[in-house]
């Protein structure tokens, strides 16, 4: 029942005559569309391109930004390094200096 109940009502009907319609002007439609579709796609492929593009410039200041970094991180190793190596220098010079001060208080004290 309710099949025949649907095939006899309005709603049916109008959607058999809007898919005629379709039908009918379908050929139409395509030949107007087309042109439009056509440059629809043709903007997308430019966004595309562009939104490429700019990933490929981030990327390229990022890997820039990470060898900056790097090369500042290895500057600073190295001047890290240099300042141990004068820091030992200087207590060795130290270690030196109190022992020749410890070997003339002896003399010294020998002399007195």
């Amino acid at each position: 029942m309710g099949i025949l109940k649907f095939l006899s009502s309005r709603k049916f009907y109008w959607g058999i005559g809007a898919a005629a319609l379709g039908l009918m002007l379908f050929p139409k439609a395509q030949k107007n569309m087309k042109p439009s579709l056509e440059k629809s796609v043709k903007e997308l492929q430019e966004v595309v391109n562009k939104l490429a593009e700019f990933f490929d410039n981030r990327r390229q200041m990022l890997i820039e930004t990470v060898k900056n970094k790097m090369e500042e991180l290895r500057e600073q190793e190295s001047q890290k390094e240099e300042i141990i190596k004068q820091k030992q220098q200087a207590l060795q010079q130290l270690e030196y200096l109190k022992n020749k001060i410890q070997a003339l208080e002896e003399q010294i004290r020998t002399l007195e």
